[in-house]
Order: C-alpha cells, then structure tokens, then sequence
C-alpha cells in the first residue's frame, strides 16, 4: 500500500542508524500492516497455553506465529473466524492486542514472593492483565490512569478478566514518586506517546509531529519517569515503553533519568541481548547514556510486529523525594467492614458445600480478604488494606454475592473467576441453546435436576467453558451473564 510523503520522510530519518539491509527490511515492513496478537487469560486456564492455543487455532481456522517474549500469545496471520468474534474472547479468555505490546511487561522478573507493582498509565488495561498473570493474581496491582474518561474501559477489562488482586485509582502519574517513595517492587509506565510505530496502520494512520509537540511529550514522560523512579524499591524493576521508536520520546528521556541521579539505576543488558535489538546512544547530534545501547528498540522487521521501545531499569541507589501527601479518605467512608470470624467460616463452608469449591483455601493463596457492605460480600486485596488504605480507589477487587433473606447467593463474576474449579452446582447447557444463551436469552422450559430452587448455578459447555451462572427457578434458568459478555 502507498504511503504519504511525510510518513516516507519519518522513515528516512533512520536510515543513518540502519544497515542497508535493515533499512530495505524497515521500508518493506512499513507498507503491512502488523497482525495483531491473542494473549491467553491465565487466570482461567485449564490447560497447558500451547495446548489451548492450538485448540483455539484449530476451531477457528487460525494461521499463526510464536512470538519470542510471550508463550501465552500467538500471532494471528490468517483466520476463518476472527479472533474478536469468538465465544471465547467475549468470555475474557484471552486478550487480542498489538504484539509488541506484549513485550514490556515480560520483561518484568518473576518472583516466589509477594509483589506491589504499579501501572502508572493503565488505561485500556491490557499490560495490566498481564501483570495480573505473571503472579496469577497473588500480587497486587494498582492500576492507575490520569485521565477520567478511560477508567470504565479499564474497569471493564480488569473485570472480564477475572481480577482480583487490584485497585483503580484516578491520580496523575507525576504524583506518586512523591506520595509513595520507595514502595513498589515492579512498575509500569507506558507512556503517552506520539505513536509513531513506523508501521502502516488503519486505527492509527501517520501524522505529521511537530518539534513542538515531541518536546512537550517528552517534557510529561520525563516527569512521569522522575515520578515512577522515585516510587520504585531499591532493586525493584522499573519498565519504561512506548509505542513510539522517535528517540525523543525514548532514549532521550532515558539517558536523562540516568544522568539526573548517577549510579542509582542500571539497564538490565540481558533483552537487548536476547532479542538482537539494541537503543540507540546517538541521534541527529544528541548524545545519550551509553547504557541506552542495553535498552530495546524493536523495529518492525524484527518481529514483523508495530516499532516499540522498551527498557528494564533497576534501582540500585535510594534518590531524594519531596515527600507529600496523597488524597485521603478515611475506609470506613467505604462502608466496607471485615467479616466476623463467624460469618467467614460460614459463607467458605457454604460455598464449599455447594460448589465442591476450597474458596478459605483460595483467600490465603491469594493473599484476599472478605469484606461486607450491607447485604453485599466482597473480596478486597491485603495488599491495598496493609499499605493504601487510606488512598481512595476508582474500583476494587471482586464481588463474591450477597445475602438476600439471610441466604447467600454467588455473584456472577466470582462464578466466571473460579467457576471452572468448581464441582458440583453445574449444569451443562444443550449445543442448541449456547447461542441463545450468549445473546443474554433466559432458558425456558428446561427443569435439569438437582438443582434447589433459587440456587446461582454455574453454567458450561460441552467443551468445559464457564459460561457464567444462571439462576435457577421453575422451569427456567435466568441469565446473569453481564453485558460485557454478552454477543450481539
């Protein structure tokens, strides 16, 4: 496909950093446009990734590629069924997002212990699905986004994926470092950016970016990183990305971080050595750090993914804060309140009785906490009631269900997170009801037995897919299956 003369001028600024070859690759990748990737939801796996992703490549007819950071994920090069009209992806098994931009958060090191990380920039949430699953929902995530506008797209994610172990939260990023200072082992920030992925693209097509506009870019993404360093733990990991390869906006920021607090951070050479892409440590004059040459400049020919950056800072040396302090609200404005010894083995023992569910098991797993607001109960994050208690927060944890006459009945959303583990309370529903079914239709006329009355069941297929609860009356199953599930 052709491309404008300002795009073709972006990619000539390059052409001094490249070889001939990588050049010729950068000016043939640039005219596709980069197949997107699905990344499987962890939380609800069943199976091993390769075994479910050549299941789900063999039902829909996908013709796909392994990328390198991510066995969870998949290019998808050529499909009979799109990958986003899937009765899967509506049930939040896995994520279909650009490839590159699984790179970041793999880059994060694993760990047997309990993490705090931070996604200073979360918004639409997908990497934060991902720091979800690296620890399977034991650590615990505070999502953040600047702006109010992109929170319920957030919300929205977090929830069809099943978290628990996370908080909202609606602050400017600029703000932590100071609020928070040396608190989080892992931190996000994928920065806002101008987006130029040197990629042809049909949801982002180029612009021309002014020198105006890339320095207030970076003048906000240095502030950000300033921000994130100063939250960060001695030897905890900071990953700083962007969907943009100007170095401006990358290496730039980067070596300024670097050269502001000497010998308090390093870049962890081992990406760039891996995956053969390197930072620049010169552009058009500018000199950087020479460590940049350790952070990760994809080019589209590497991967025949969209340009991203990428870079793992560690924190070696505590820097200086203006200590502040964050936006308070004293918890009990909540109306939250622990559960009474009592009333927990209570609802665990029931939930055990009528599921075949070890849930007391899960909530020290997972490091949760159950939590009462009226007649409703819900699960809440150790982690944000150890150290953010008072912080207030956008949206939080899980709902479990509620007590409605002193009877407990099972929320929705904690039946499609753990629904799967379940073994009693069941009901596998007819192959020519399923469409029915996820088009948010009740079932009529059906009485499947041993169910009691009034009961949430949980609800499969006859492929072992949790297709949420249905709550049962005489000679009907109610669809609870939320809106964001739900095919139109």
């Amino acid at each position: 496909m052709g491309q404008p003369d300002e795009f073709n001028s972006a990619l000539q600024r390059y052409q001094p950093y490249l070889s001939t070859e990588q050049f010729a690759s950068l000016m043939r990748e640039s005219q596709r446009i980069a197949p997107s990737a699905v990344r499987l939801n962890l939380l609800l796996a069943q199976t091993s990734s390769d075994q479910r992703l050549n299941y789900l490549s063999q039902k829909y007819g996908w013709s796909t590629k392994t990328l390198p950071f991510s066995e969870d994920s998949r290019q998808i090069l050529d499909a009979q069924t799109s990958p986003s009209q899937t009765r899967e992806f509506l049930l939040g098994q896995y994520y279909l997002q650009d490839a590159a931009s699984i790179l970041p958060v793999s880059l994060f090191s694993p760990s047997k212990n309990r993490l705090l990380k931070l996604d200073m920039a979360a918004s639409p949430g997908g990497k934060t699905t991902q720091m979800v699953d690296q620890s399977l929902d034991r650590d615990f995530v505070i999502a953040n986004d600047s702006a109010a506008s992109r929170l319920p797209a957030l919300r929205t994610v977090l929830q069809s994926w099943g978290a628990a172990n996370y908080a909202i939260t609606n602050f400017p990023g600029e703000r932590w470092g100071d609020w928070y200072p040396q608190t989080f082992d892992q931190i996000l920030l994928d920065a806002p950016c101008s987006m130029e992925s040197l990629r042809a693209s049909s949801s982002h097509p180029h612009r021309p970016i002014s020198t105006d506009e890339r320095a207030r870019l970076a003048g906000r993404q240095e502030a950000l990183l300033v921000s994130a360093a100063k939250a960060l733990k001695i030897g905890g990991e900071l990953v700083y990305s962007t969907c943009t390869l100007a170095p401006e906006e990358n290496e730039a920021v980067v070596s300024s971080l670097l050269e502001a607090y000497p010998g308090a951070f390093h870049i962890d050479p081992a990406p760039a050595r891996r995956y053969q892409a390197h930072g620049l440590v010169e552009f058009e004059g500018q000199n950087f750090n020479p460590d940049l040459a350790h952070a990760l400049r994809i080019w589209p020919f590497h991967f025949q993914t969209n340009g991203f950056f990428a870079v793992k800072l560690i924190k070696d040396q505590e820097i200086s804060s203006d200590r502040s302090n964050p936006p308070e609200r004293d918890f009990t404005a909540t109306g939250l309140s622990v559960l009474s010894p009592q009333l927990e083995h209570e609802l665990t023992a029931f939930i055990a009785e009528t599921y075949g569910f070890d849930f007391a098991g899960h909530l020290e797993e997972l490091g949760l906490c159950l939590m009462r607001r009226e007649n409703t109960i819900h699960l809440l994050p150790v982690g944000y009631l150890s150290s953010f208690a008072s912080l207030p927060y956008n949206a939080i944890g899980l709902t479990v269900g509620r007590y409605i006459r002193d009877k407990f009945e099972a929320n929705v959303g904690f039946i499609l997170r753990f629904g799967a583990e379940f073994s009693r309370n069941i009901w596998t529903i007819p192959e020519d009801l399923l469409d029915r079914w996820m088009k948010g239709y009740d079932i009529r006329g059906v009485e499947p037995a041993g169910f009691e009355l009034g009961t949430a069941i949980a609800v499969r297929d006859s492929e072992g897919n949790n297709l949420g609860a249905a709550k049962y009356s005489s000679r009907r199953l109610r669809n609870l299956l939320p809106n964001r599930h739900i095919s139109q």
